[in-house]
């Protein structure tokens, strides 16, 4: 089969980019006796490297496709069109969409795999969009995706009975393929960097450090952790610090950084919360370690791609009962309510006085975290792309 696959986020710094990143290179590799190409705008083909074993065809677009689909912006009909047309020209036996964040109609009727990462778009609008313009372009950029699509792949049982419901799209044709933690996740036994890491990015060395990882969004509930953590306190025997890991200056979706940062001022929280803006993944690693446990405070997850990367690095894990949170960690997880200020005050101030509990978490984590893994979901992937562009090629 002559498989192509959308690479426009690849450098997309959120959970679209790693999971492009991580499973692309998997699948070619995986999938030898395919062939691949990878398309991609101009802009993401001058910044980026990408895996071996794959055609690189490059259309000369006036922006980055991360760029244009920002909070505030819209790619243009022209490049919209280009990607498109280019597409059409591979004809391929299938095309792979890995985020229809970046998706384009093709003008040619060729088997294609769409991966919608959730539906929280569709389910918690306001939190998503700032503009109706930003909705309405939304809206009809998955309305296409949904047309064109022969199979939609998503990341986790949740997430596609929230995209059957928000979209009344069968389920049959919706197939899971779970995430997993890159393989730099892992316990640590370095204390020195360990060290270094909380220096560099400003973390006291000495205070049980809660770690925040992901967007800085509306819907990821910050705003309420921030409160749970002000009504909480300094806790014996030792107080503690936040750490809020993620993108706040040049992530192109919706954020509420300037929210958050006078609430921390309001709540007199400056002097125990960190915003870090992004960390790459050798520090990240390092942070995981360094964390007394990982916090999700989130009204709706996908999938969750921090809490296995914190399972992985042996760091327990609070989070909602939202989303896919609770499938995803199980047992290994202590679970609130985000909209319950009592339970999620409760859970933080549990896992910070009892180092037994942390313990106890860790151990179901990583053996929970076993479950999870890019090569199966590489394995899988070419299996969907096989069953579902396999016909195409018996009769051509």
């Amino acid at each position: 089969m002559h498989i192509a696959i959308d690479a426009s986020c690849w450098t997309n710094r959120r959970g679209f980019g790693r999971y492009t990143r991580e499973l692309v290179p998997r699948i070619i590799e995986q999938g030898s006796q395919h062939r691949f190409t990878l398309l991609v705008d101009r802009p993401t083909a001058d910044e980026s490297r990408f895996p071996p074993g794959a055609r690189l065809a490059i259309v000369d677009t006036r922006r980055q496709a991360t760029e244009a689909a920002s909070a505030y912006g819209s790619r243009s009909p022209l490049d919209v069109w280009r990607m498109g047309q280019a597409a059409a020209r591979l004809r391929p036996d299938l095309f792979f969409f890995p985020a229809v964040y970046s998706f384009f109609p093709i003008p040619r009727r060729i088997p294609m795999v769409v991966t919608f990462h959730d539906a929280i778009a569709e389910t918690h609008p306001r939190l998503i969009f700032p503009t109706r313009r930003g909705r309405w372009l939304w809206e009809l950029k998955v309305r296409l995706a949904l047309r064109q699509a022969t199979l939609v792949l998503t990341v986790s049982d949740s997430a596609r009975t929230e995209i059957a419901s928000a979209f009344d799209y069968p389920e049959s044709k919706i197939r899971v393929v779970a995430e997993g933690p890159g393989a730099e996740f892992r316990p640590l036994e370095d204390p020195e960097r360990i060290r270094r890491a909380r220096e560099r990015y400003g973390l006291p060395l000495e205070d049980p450090l809660i770690l925040y990882v992901g967007g800085i969004s509306p819907h990821k509930n910050l705003e309420g952790l921030l409160r749970a953590l002000a009504r909480l306190g300094p806790t014996p025997p030792r107080g503690w610090h936040l750490a809020v890991v993620g993108d706040y200056a040049g992530d192109s979706f919706y954020g509420c950084y300037p929210v958050l940062s006078r609430l921390c001022r309001r709540l007199e929280l400056t002097e125990r919360v960190t915003f870090t803006s992004y960390v790459p993944d050798h520090d990240l690693v390092a942070l995981y370690n360094a964390g007394c446990f990982l916090v999700l405070p989130s009204f709706d997850e996908g999938f969750g791609l921090p809490a296995v990367e914190a399972m992985a690095c042996g760091l327990p894990v609070a989070a909602s009962r939202r989303g896919s949170l609770p499938e995803l960690l199980g047992p290994a997880g202590m679970l609130f309510d985000p909209e319950e200020p009592g339970e999620m005050d409760a859970t933080l101030a549990r896992l910070l006085e009892s180092s037994d509990l942390r313990a106890h978490l860790r151990g179901l984590g990583l053996d929970r975290v076993k479950r999870f893994s890019w090569q199966s979901a590489a394995r899988e992937t070419i299996r969907i792309f096989e069953e579902t562009g396999g016909e195409r090629v018996g009769t051509s």
